[in-house]
């Protein structure tokens, strides 16, 4: 079964993952087709992406996106997946950079509330496993205000590269923990990738590619959300953490940084006024109308695909 491209002109998004187009899909609905870049469409990427895919499909894990197909067409490897209904956190950092919309402080700690609250709760639920790929074009807010993160299935791919961090960051916008070897893509890794999300938000712009890791100290230190002293010292000490500035492992997963995080907030952060403000600011940015996908669970279709011995 092919998709059919909508019948608009698709626009479409390079990273260092590769191309994005939203298309309409028979019997999958609006779906967002990734067209993988070279280096992670070899067979050996595939074949970690087909097992990753097939491992989150089987535990249908926390706020996650779904991964509906992998396609191979001679040297082309590409994913299908589900569209969640919201906008990236990469769209939104680029609206606060341009002014765009404005969020007080109080709203900008709660969009980075959103986020660590929603990494924790994947955490939980993925047991050991890791994301791999925690970048702002991967967090997508929705309309409710929580977060869903996409691009799971390239933690295996990525690390079998054997790129060291600064390679990772530039090529992949990736953040990762100092290592005496080569970068491992565990639940530890996650944590500094959230840490980098975070701190883009702090810094109400995503991070320039020549920003990691050299300058990230400096980032940190330079970063406040509001005037409140106490706030920003707990903020800066668990930006710290997450980077593993000072040489020891304090938060192993995104429930434990998720546990502290809880402590960086002011009271009163997260109430009702300050969620619906942050929720307005998505619908702002969300041009279209909700798009529901074609069905609300895993399909049986999907399942049996993603089940299929070809993808273990």
């Amino acid at each position: 079964m092919v998709s059919q491209p909508a019948q608009e002109p698709p626009s479409a998004r390079q990273d260092g993952f590769g191309t994005r187009v939203i298309e309409q899909a028979p019997k999958l609905g609006r779906v967002e087709r990734l067209t993988l870049s070279a280096s992670i469409a070899t067979p050996r990427s595939e074949q970690a992406i087909r097992a990753r895919a097939a491992h989150l499909t089987s535990v249908g894990a926390g706020p996650l996106g779904r991964v509906l197909r992998i396609e191979r067409k001679g040297a082309a490897l590409s994913i299908l997946s589900d569209v969640p209904d919201g906008v990236t956190l990469s769209d939104i950092l680029a609206a606060l950079e341009f002014n765009t919309i404005a969020l007080s402080d109080d709203e900008v700690l709660e969009l980075a509330a959103s986020v660590v609250r929603a990494a924790g709760t994947m955490h939980e639920a993925l047991g050991t496993v890791a994301h791999g790929a925690l970048s702002p074009g991967h967090v997508v807010l929705t309309r409710e205000g929580s977060a869903i993160f996409t691009g799971a299935v390239f933690g295996d791919a990525i690390q079998a590269l054997q790129r060291n961090r600064e390679q990772l960051w530039r090529e992949f916008g990736l953040a990762l923990p100092p290592s005496a070897s080569a970068p491992r893509f565990d639940q530890r890794s996650d944590v500094a990738q959230l840490g980098a999300l975070v701190l883009a938000i702090g810094q109400r712009r995503c991070l320039a590619r020549d920003e990691f890791p050299g300058t990230v100290s400096d980032l940190v230190t330079a970063t406040s959300i509001g005037s409140n002293t106490h706030t920003n010292s707990r903020l800066r000490t668990w930006l710290q953490d997450t980077q593993q500035l000072h040489g020891r492992v304090v938060f192993n997963s995104c429930a434990d940084a998720a546990r502290k995080f809880t402590r960086v907030l002011p009271k009163g952060c997260g109430d009702e006024a300050g969620t619906l403000a942050l929720r307005t600011a998505i619908l702002q940015l969300c041009d279209e109308p909700s798009i529901g996908s074609a069905d609300a669970d895993w399909s049986a279709a999907v399942i049996t695909e993603f089940s299929h011995p070809s993808f273990a």
